[in-house]
């Protein structure tokens, strides 16, 4: 059989309280699990302090990275260098609670090319399909994360993230969750 038995049989209903988030874009996380595009490196300072600007509201900071995005020529919007660009932008929207907008601009990201597999953008669906209140593609999103990321995609996450998706997934055969470091990913960073 494979790495896992997927979906064990779980009874219990889900309980939707309110995610402890945070409500700051978190630069490192994304940099840990979205490499910098080289086409876009001389930027990234800009797009940082772009998302990182506590004076600016969301909307100022979205429209100066989707003007940072338009000014990518068509060929660099459809490869890893737009991907980057539309995660900030999906990541300011999460970070300010505006779910249906971060919700959009992540399933957009997903339709690139070697996306499919990063472990920070099936966290990000999973939370936000639990926020809307979709458990069976939340518990999919999440399982995805936690197999291709391992429980450090979880670090400074709500905890009981983790909890839901080990309540639905049975253990690697061969160690604990705690020893299992995720599949490799590196194709969709």
């Amino acid at each position: 059989m494979g790495l896992f038995n997927l979906f064990k049989k779980n009874n219990s209903k889900q309980q939707f309280n309110q995610l402890a988030m945070n409500k700051k874009v978190d630069v490192q996380k994304i940099k840990k699990y979205i490499t910098v595009p080289k086409s876009i490196e001389t930027r990234m300072l800009e797009i940082d302090s772009i998302v990182l600007n506590n004076e600016k509201d969301s909307e100022t900071k979205t429209n100066e990275l989707l003007n940072i995005y338009e000014s990518l020529t068509d060929d660099q919007k459809r490869t890893k260098a737009g991907r980057y660009i539309i995660v900030h932008i999906a990541e300011v929207y999460f970070a300010a609670s505006m779910i249906d907008e971060a919700f959009e601009n992540f399933n957009f990201v997903m339709q690139f090319k070697d996306t499919i597999g990063n472990p920070f953008l099936h966290l990000r669906l999973g939370q936000l399909n639990y926020l809307t209140k979709n458990t069976d593609k939340m518990n999919d999103e999440l399982s995805r994360a936690l197999i291709m990321g391992g429980e450090s995609i979880f670090k400074d996450e709500d905890p009981k993230l983790i909890e839901m998706v080990k309540s639905v997934l049975e253990e690697p055969a061969d160690c604990s969750w705690a020893e299992y470091e995720g599949q490799d990913f590196t194709a969709t960073q």
